[in-house]
């Protein structure tokens, strides 16, 4: 059995942090579950209840204390290697591959005018009610009106053929141009909505959790912020051989844990309703007899270094920069993304009326985009060779807003951080005499800052700061492309052609093993001490269990181990690899124990689906931890293996102490010698126990952040028949918040037709 760990450091984070002692179901959270005794209606108690249970019962796999592994070596470095800008491999659009622009559709509606309009772009004018674009755009259809099967819908790269003979026949011309080389052109093929949320994990990493640029935000918001806590959950993909040499491997998203919910069935549809005329897209309802256009898709492809990636192209407008192609994103609004149970019953009224603020603004969904979604947007544009994002703002039943966002602004908000690039551009502002600097000191100085300001140019329309900021993006996605792909090499060689999953996590060294529960003294009636450990109350048992290992504030705060990429390898059966590749329409028409109400599960109407998906949530948790525990048992022997990656950043040779590592101005000019290099290495994790520790930790981290229970009753109706709204007491405030202000909406829609 083989095991590996990935460091730049050359630094060993496992020897003492790695015990199993502290295994997760000694956690005193779990250990001393008990059934809510106080109060029966305490939802959210026996929610956690249940949860616990789950965990004692279906991931009970524990790693025993082993002496024959005390005189192992922890770790055993590898491999190593130094990334230089010479050497990083560049990215390359395959334009005898791509599809033709022709192919791609436009926006309808004139909404092509919002690309060259910087800014927000209301639906509709919330004082005078003037519809600024198509009145049709305000009539959302629900998902069981549509023709599902008329509209175009994802395809895994591993049921890609195109991208296999893609990659069949780059790598033919390499022999045949190069017969001595044996190595592929092309190893790894994926597309970009598979890759993103890994490629987060490396952002995360490399950038050593660099805040985000939020200054031109209004006083509301904070002028930095994070992401939020789902970016820290593990994320794991699942890679198949796909020729018969067991040279080229599918990357695809593991969709174990996948559910439907009404925006990801919505999506394809929505994009269509902007992109087709009025009376077009009319024949894609099932009210409509006329049989619509095919639907097909248009696809980029771009190779980096020995991956292959495929992009689908939305939307074109050939008086945008470059090839002109961007990104359809369709945002729903807040308060659908905090109460999607609820809303899947009570569709939401909620609306957006005015710019700034802290609901119903475009600010809100903005600020919360850049959270959870912008930075995995910019990464599907950046690969796809594409200008930028238009965004979509909806409340499921209509368009709110439009608002387009060019791929250098995005950079800005990931990479601009100012309190950072300040101090190495040289910002500040005028100097004035004082007892230290003269006049004449202080003029000159002045008049230097003066003419920074005035040759200030990236080019014409870009600081030599934003300008920088582009350019990092650039360099850090192919310098994680490049890690990312040492790292495969080194497994498909242990997993000698086998198909595997690999789940990745970013650590801090110093947190990979919790604390052991401290003890509570006892009395002479009370349980002996030995049993005894620190309590919790209900929904602090429940924030333990779903939370990630550590807040924004906890890392930030968190000083001497260094972060480090930990992986997580199975080698997979041919009944586990269809499990987790398993699409979610194929996963309920499979799951009739499940749906063991409806009496035939495919004429189940979509919102049906989603309405058993969230019913039965704790059903599919509980396959997911059985999945995974014959995922462990039959990989244990031969296919179990564990990796650890660290990076340093070295500017001009010498290595970086920034705490958000940045190159400085200079490296942008073409006749400068400034480098930018990062030293990485891959150790081996040796010890059973530490790997057994980490996969439970990892599994159990995914579980509770996928199938999560609802706060309170999805099918309880809060709305009174006054317009008002009850307050729901097991709802989160967001949830009775963002329900006050749907009930607001259609007051305000009723006054609005009285003032007429």
């Amino acid at each position: 059995m083989l095991s590996y760990r990935i460091s730049t450091r050359g630094v060993c984070v496992f020897p003492p942090l790695l015990s199993p002692r502290c295994h997760i179901c000694n956690n005193s959270s779990l250990a001393h579950n008990q059934r809510p005794q106080d109060d029966p209606s305490d939802i959210r108690a026996q929610l956690q209840y249940q949860r616990n249970s789950d965990v004692i019962k279906n991931l009970n796999i524990l790693a025993e204390e082993d002496n024959t592994e005390d005189d192992v070596e922890p770790t055993t470095c590898i491999s190593k290697g130094t990334l230089k800008r010479t050497n990083v491999p560049e990215y390359i659009s395959l334009t005898h591959f791509n599809d033709s622009v022709s192919k791609v559709p436009e926006l309808s509606h004139n909404l092509a005018s919002t690309l060259f309009s910087p800014g927000v772009h209301y639906m509709t004018d919330p004082r005078t009610n003037h519809f600024n674009f198509d009145k049709s755009l305000t009539n959302i259809p629900h998902i069981d009106t549509l023709k599902m099967d008329k509209i175009s819908h994802f395809t895994p790269s591993s049921r890609d053929t195109k991208l296999l003979d893609i990659a069949n026949t780059l790598n033919k011309r390499r022999l045949k141009k190069h017969p001595h080389k044996k190595a592929p052109a092309v190893k790894f093929f994926s597309s970009t909505s598979s890759m993103t949320s890994v490629l987060i994990k490396f952002h995360k990493y490399l950038s050593h959790n660099r805040p985000i640029n939020t200054t031109s935000f209004s006083k509301f918001y904070p002028d930095a912020t994070q992401f939020t806590r789902t970016s820290d959950v593990p994320t794991s993909l699942v890679v198949t051989p796909k020729d018969d040499d067991k040279q080229i491997y599918s990357l695809d998203a593991d969709r174990s844990t996948d559910s439907e919910i009404t925006l990801s069935i919505l999506g394809n549809a929505l994009e269509l309703m902007l992109t087709k005329p009025s009376e077009e897209f009319q024949k894609f309802l099932k009210s409509s007899k006329e049989v619509p256009k095919d639907d097909s898709s248009a696809y980029h492809y771009a190779k980096i270094g020995k991956f292959l990636v495929r992009s689908q192209l939305d939307a074109v407008d050939t008086r945008l920069p470059g090839t002109g192609t961007f990104d359809i994103k369709t945002r729903a609004v807040c308060a659908i993304r905090f109460d999607l149970s609820h809303t899947d019953y009570f569709p939401t009224n909620y609306e957006i009326n005015k710019t700034y603020g802290l609901f119903e603004s475009f600010e809100r969904e903005l600020f919360d985009a850049a959270r959870i979604v912008m930075f995995k947007y910019s990464l599907q544009a950046r690969l796809g060779n594409m200008d930028g994002i238009f965004m979509a703002f909806h409340n499921i039943k209509k368009f709110l807003g439009f608002q387009y966002l060019p791929l250098t602004d995005i950079d800005n908000i990931f990479f601009g951080e100012y309190s950072i690039l300040g101090k190495k551009y040289g910002q500040k502002i005028l100097d004035k005499t004082s007892e230290e600097a003269n006049a004449e000191e202080v003029n000159t100085s002045n008049q230097l800052t003066l003419k920074n300001i005035v040759n200030d140019f990236g080019n014409h329309h870009q600081t030599k700061r934003e300008v920088l900021s582009s350019f990092v993006a650039d360099y850090e996605l192919r310098l994680s492309m490049n890690l990312l792909e040492a790292l495969l090499e080194n497994i498909v060689k242990d997993t000698k052609g086998k198909p595997f999953r690999i789940i990745f996590k970013k650590i801090k060294s110093n947190m990979i093993t919790p604390p052991e529960p401290k003890p509570v003294e006892a009395t002479d009636t009370e349980t002996p001490k030995e049993n005894i450990t620190e309590t919790k109350t209900a929904s602090e048992k429940l924030e333990n269990m779903v939370k990630p290992d550590s807040t924004a504030e906890e890392l930030a705060s968190t000083s001497g181990a260094p972060d480090s990429i930990v992986v997580i390898v199975n080698t997979l059966e041919k009944e586990e690899l269809n499990e987790l590749q398993m699409l979610t329409q194929e996963k309920l028409e499979q799951s009739k124990q499940i749906v063991k109400n409806a009496q035939n599960n495919k004429s189940m109407s979509p919102s049906d689906r989603i309405k058993y998906f969230s019913r039965y949530v704790s059903d599919f948790r509980n396959k997911f931890f059985k999945l995974n525990r014959v995922i462990l048992k039959n990989s244990e022997k031969e296919g179990f293996f564990a990796y650890q990656l660290q990076a340093d950043h070295y500017f001009n040779g010498t290595k970086s102490e920034d705490k958000h590592p940045m190159p400085a101005i200079e490296i942008l000019d073409k006749d400068s010698d400034y480098s930018w290099d990062v030293k990485y290495s891959i150790n081996r994790i040796n010890r059973i126990a530490d790997k057994k520790y980490l996969y439970n930790k990892f599994i159990k981290n995914i579980a509770f952040t996928s199938f999560r229970d609802a706060d309170s009753e999805s099918n309880i109706d809060v709305y009174t028949d006054e317009g008002d709204v009850q307050l729901d007491e097991n709802a989160t405030a967001l949830q009775n918040i963002t329900r006050a202000y749907s009930a607001k909406a259609l007051k305000r829609k009723e006054l609005s037709k009285s003032n007429q």
